[in-house]
Formats: C-alpha cells, sequence, structure tokens
C-alpha cells in the first residue's frame, strides 16, 4: 500500500476542546505506531483532510515517524476552497499550522462550500487516490466519520480492492491503558 487515506472523529466527539487534551497524546501515539507498520511496508504517503480531531492529529504523528528515519509525506486535500474560514480565530491558527506542516496540500475546487456534493466528490477522490484507509471510528457509536466509512464499504461492495482498517474506542482504550502502565 502506497497511499493511505486517514481520518475519523472530530475533535468535539472525542470531547476535546484544548490544544494540550492528554487524549491527543494518546490518538497521535497510535496513529505513529500505525504509520511506522504501514511505511516499513512501503507506504509512501498519508492523505488526510483537515478537519479538528483525528486528521489533524496524525499531522504531529506523521512529523514522528518521519524524524524516525522513514520516507513518507502527508498530502493534505481540501473539498472545496475556504475551508475553516468559518472557524474561530483559535481554531483557524491551528488550521494554518497544520496546513504548513504539510508535504503537499490542495483543494479539489477553487469555489468555497456550496453544497454537499463537493464532500461527495471529496470522498471519491481520496478513494481513488488511496490504497487502503486507517479510520477512528467505533460502527456502534455513529458521529461524522460514519459518512466516509459508508464511502469506504460502498466502494469496496462495487470490488475495488481496497483495505479498511478500524480502530474503534476500545482498541484506543487499551492503547491508552497500555501506555499509562510503561
Amino acid at each position: 500500500m502506497k497511499n493511505l487515506w486517514v481520518t475519523g472523529y472530530r475533535s468535539y466527539e472525542l470531547g476535546i476542546f484544548k490544544p494540550d487534551d492528554p487524549k491527543i497524546k494518546v490518538i497521535q501515539k497510535l496513529f505513529e505506531e500505525r504509520f511506522v507498520n504501514y511505511a516499513e511496508d512501503g507506504m509512501e504517503w498519508v492523505l488526510s483532510g483537515a478537519q479538528l480531531g483525528t486528521e489533524q492529529i496524525i499531522g504531529p504523528a506523521v512529523q514522528e515517524v518521519k524524524n524516525k528515519g522513514y520516507n513518507i509525506k502527508h498530502a493534505v486535500m481540501l473539498p472545496f476552497a475556504n475551508f475553516g474560514d468559518q472557524w474561530n480565530d483559535n481554531n483557524k491558527s491551528l488550521l494554518n499550522i497544520f496546513l504548513r506542516n504539510a508535504d503537499y496540500v490542495n483543494k479539489l475546487t477553487s469555489l468555497g462550500y456550496h453544497s454537499g456534493i463537493q464532500l461527495r466528490t471529496w470522498q471519491n477522490f481520496m478513494l481513488q487516490h488511496t490504497d487502503g484507509a486507517l479510520i477512528f471510528y467505533d460502527p456502534d457509536s455513529g458521529g461524522k466519520p460514519k459518512y466516509d466509512y459508508s464511502a469506504m464499504e460502498s466502494y469496496v461492495d462495487r470490488g475495488n480492492d481496497y483495505s479498511i482498517e478500524l480502530i474503534d474506542f476500545d482498541e484506543m482504550q487499551d492503547f491508552a491503558n497500555s501506555l499509562s502502565e510503561e
């Protein structure tokens, strides 16, 4: 797998409202471990969006894996122009830092948001330009990632060779527990 789509829960769905929330470090560390495994298997690019939460947390995880000597890159693909413009100043600042640290940033259209079709177009782009996905999502709990997960499942159901790795809340909790024991 050369290209991996990474997504998951938004910050508010995880109860993360401050940049120093300890949950961020746990999520980042788990993704670091997974990225090392994927890099050792030949992954070259992590592709994500730029939503607050999982997508922005993985930016520093990619950097940490690079610092360990792995040659991976992070591409941030935005679904439309002016992404994040409606956010408050603090969140806009987090977005700008996130985008500055990525290896590649682009948007699918120069138009601003005007329709949900743009989000489905973005999902299709991500599916067609990746070999698989790593998604922090618990199907029993719902939330925004269900839309991306559903698109991934439909893509597989249509006969595409595409791997989907789920990280659910139980797995994240087990990982957090193992970190606290170390």
